[in-house]
C-alpha cells in the first residue's frame, strides 16, 4: 500500500470504512488532535501511586496483583513493579486455547526469576473455544465486526478473575498493563463523540453509554442469530459485566479493591520494553511478525476479520496513535508496517486447527 492510499499525517488507510478523510486525505482522528499530552510529572505521580499501593499493601503478605496476559507489555510491568519499585506482587495469568507454548515458557521462567507466585484463572478452556467457534462459523457466513469483537467473549472473564483471585488473596490493589496507545477507534462501543475522544480520560457516565451501545450492539446479532441465545450468560457478562477492568459492575463489586492502569501514569515507552524482552531472553512465537500481540494467535484472525470488514489493521492504529504523540515517524511507521502489517497466515491455520474450522475463509 502506498503513502497516498493512507492518511496524510498518519499510516490509517484510507480503505478505513468507519473513519472519515478530508479532501486533503488526513483522516478524522488526527484532524481532531488526538495526540496524547506528555506528562512531565511522570515520576512523581507514579511515586505517589506506588506509595499507596505500599501503605494499603501493610499487614498483607502481598502489595498487589498484575494481570498477567503473557505479552511484553504486562511482563515488563511485572519486572518494573517489582525490580523498580520493590513491590510484593503476585501474577494472575490465563492460558488460553490460542496462547502459544512459549509464552507459557516465557511466563513461567519470568515468574521464577522475579520469584513472584503464579496463579492461573480458572476459566474454561473447552467454552472458550465452543463459543468462539460458533462465532467464527457465524462470522463466515456473515462477516461482521461486532461478531468479531464478541468471539472474544470468554477472555472478558478474565477481568472478574482477576479480582476475585485479589479479594480471596486479601490483596487490596490490581495493577494492569494497559495503555493509551491500544485504544483504537474501531470498536463496536464507539458514538461520533467517544470516537473523538477516545484518548482522553473517559467519566464514569461514559463508561456507562459505551457498555450500553455494546448491549444494544450484541442485543442485535443475538434478535438475528437466536441460536446464541444458549451463550446469552458468557455474553452478556462479556459485554455488559466484565468487558474491560473498569465497567461500574466490577467496580460496585469490589468497591474495597483499586486498580491502576501503571502506563496510564507512568507513562509508555516501547523501546525500555523491547530491550528488556531482549535482557530476559523472551522469545517470540514462531511465525510472529510482531513482538506486540504476540502472545494470542486468535489476535492474528482477528486482525484478518478487521482489515477484511473495517479495513484497518490493530497494527495500523496502533502506530498512527504513536506518530500523533510524536514517538514514531510517519516513514519509520511505513517501514515496520512491511514487516509487522503481514498477517501470518500460519498462524491463521494455527488457529482454525484448534477450533476445527475451514482455513480457506480466512486466506
Amino acid at each position: 500500500m502506498c503513502t497516498k492510499e493512507r492518511c496524510s499525517k498518519c499510516v490509517i488507510p484510507r480503505s478505513a470504512n468507519s473513519i472519515e478523510f478530508d479532501d486533503k486525505g488526513s483522516c478524522e482522528i488526527c484532524n481532531n488532535d488526538l495526540g496524547v499530552t506528555v506528562d512531565t510529572n511522570f515520576e512523581e505521580n507514579i511515586k505517589n501511586h506506588i506509595d499507596e499501593i505500599k501503605r494499603r499493601g501493610e499487614g498483607r503478605s502481598y502489595d498487589c496483583l498484575v494481570g498477567l496476559s503473557g505479552g511484553r507489555d504486562s511482563a515488563y510491568l511485572l519486572y518494573t513493579l517489582v525490580k523498580k519499585h520493590n513491590l510484593r506482587c503476585i501474577a494472575a495469568y490465563y492460558k488460553t486455547p490460542f496462547t502459544p507454548e512459549v509464552v507459557d515458557e516465557n511466563v513461567n521462567m519470568l515468574t521464577k526469576k522475579l520469584n513472584v507466585p503464579l496463579i492461573e484463572m480458572n476459566i474454561s478452556k473447552e467454552n472458550h473455544k465452543k463459543v468462539t467457534k460458533k462465532m467464527m462459523l457465524l462470522w463466515i457466513k456473515k462477516p461482521n465486526n461486532i461478531i468479531a469483537n464478541l468471539a472474544c467473549a470468554a477472555c472478558k472473564q478474565v477481568n472478574r478473575e482477576i479480582y476475585k483471585i485479589a479479594k480471596k488473596n486479601n490483596i487490596a490493589y490490581i495493577v494492569y498493563g494497559g495503555n493509551k496507545l491500544e485504544t483504537f477507534q474501531i470498536g463496536v462501543a464507539q458514538s461520533k463523540k467517544s470516537k473523538i475522544n477516545e484518548l482522553k480520560e473517559v467519566s464514569s457516565i461514559e463508561r456507562i453509554k459505551q457498555t450500553l451501545r455494546v448491549a444494544q450492539h450484541g442485543a442485535s446479532i443475538l434478535f438475528k442469530e437466536p441460536k446464541l441465545l444458549l451463550d446469552f450468560p458468557v455474553l452478556f457478562k462479556a459485554s455488559i459485566l466484565y468487558l474491560n477492568p473498569h465497567t461500574p459492575y466490577l467496580r460496585i463489586r469490589y468497591s474495597n479493591i483499586k486498580m491502576m492502569e501503571y502506563y496510564y501514569i507512568a507513562g509508555y515507552n516501547e523501546n525500555d520494553v523491547i530491550k528488556f524482552l531482549s535482557d530476559v531472553g523472551w522469545k517470540i512465537p514462531k511465525n510472529c511478525n510482531s513482538t506486540w500481540r504476540a502472545d494470542c494467535s486468535f489476535n492474528e484472525l482477528k486482525n484478518y476479520m478487521f482489515k477484511k470488514e473495517a479495513g484497518l489493521t490493530y497494527i495500523d492504529a496502533y502506530l498512527s496513535n504513536m506518530i500523533r504523540i510524536g514517538v514514531l515517524t510517519k516513514e519509520e511507521a511505513l517501514k515496520r508496517i512491511k514487516v509487522e502489517g503481514k498477517i501470518s497466515q500460519d498462524r491463521i491455520k494455527e488457529v482454525c486447527s484448534i477450533l476445527e474450522i475451514p482455513v480457506e475463509s480466512f486466506t
